[in-house]
């Protein structure tokens, strides 16, 4: 009991140390304390079979919690390394990605700028979801081809007019069905830097999304050609650090 109480207090000593130093890493603390606490929790009924299959280069949306120093700290994207996931398993390894910032003018030799940005591979990814010749707008579709029917007997400025219209939502239809992705993709307007010296094995149950394969962002992954680079900078960096460690002190 006595092993309780003195974690409890430091627990609060540490927290009233964040609140009154720093807001935003208190709300941070704090909300980790709560998802970790769920994570423990349900740890032992957590099944990942009821996710779905993850491939290499696919993009995540990881909580890496709250880290230590310089680690890769709370939600943030990621991309799959493992070559083949299967639904068993219950952990993925993956390379955290960060917005490009101004300390970004120059990379160091962990960091990489993938080519095809976050934001641009969401929003692609978002309008080719939006087709009207599929069954996901079925009542769109049939409203364009009743207007089309009645082009003869309206002129072209009222056609225009509610051709732009019917269009009009549909665009607004895509934005409401992705307008979590959209959003997200905004903090990634300016680029997307990977961090190749943060590669980290988590467990299937951090991942905030996609965790199932409706949701917009599944499936989308970076271009082969960024793959490729990362592989050859994640393979350079584990040999350069490994040529640099003093065998003797082992």
């Amino acid at each position: 009991m006595k092993k309780l109480t003195l974690l409890i207090r430091k627990y609060i000593s540490y927290a009233n140390f964040l609140a009154n130093n720093n807001t935003t890493n208190f709300e941070r603390f704090k909300s980790w304390m709560h998802t970790y606490i769920a994570y423990k929790s349900n740890e032992s009924k957590f099944n990942p079979t009821y996710l779905p299959k993850y491939d290499q280069g696919q993009i995540i949306f990881v909580d890496f919690g709250c880290g230590i120093k310089h680690e890769f700290s709370y939600p943030h994207y990621a991309i799959v390394l493992n070559t083949q996931d299967r639904k068993k398993n219950d952990l993925l390894t993956v390379l955290p990605l960060t917005s490009k910032k101004s300390k970004h003018s120059t990379l160091k030799d962990w960091e990489y700028e993938i080519a095809y940005p976050i934001k641009m591979l969401l929003v692609d990814k978002a309008i080719n979801d939006f087709n009207i010749y599929g069954t996901k707008h079925l009542k769109l579709r049939n409203e364009i081809i009743e207007l089309a029917k009645n082009a003869s007997e309206i002129d072209n400025d009222e056609f225009a007019r509610q051709y732009s219209k019917l269009i009009e939502s549909g665009v607004n239809e895509i934005y409401s069905a992705n307008k979590d992705i959209l959003d997200f993709s905004d903090k990634m307007s300016k680029g997307s830097i990977v961090e190749i010296n943060q590669i980290k094995t988590i467990s299937k149950s951090r991942i905030i999304f996609p965790i199932k394969k409706s949701h917009p962002l599944y499936d989308i992954k970076i271009h082969p050609n960024d793959l490729d680079i990362i592989r050859y900078k994640l393979i350079h960096h584990l040999v350069t650090d490994s040529e640099n460690i003093d065998i003797s002190q082992q």
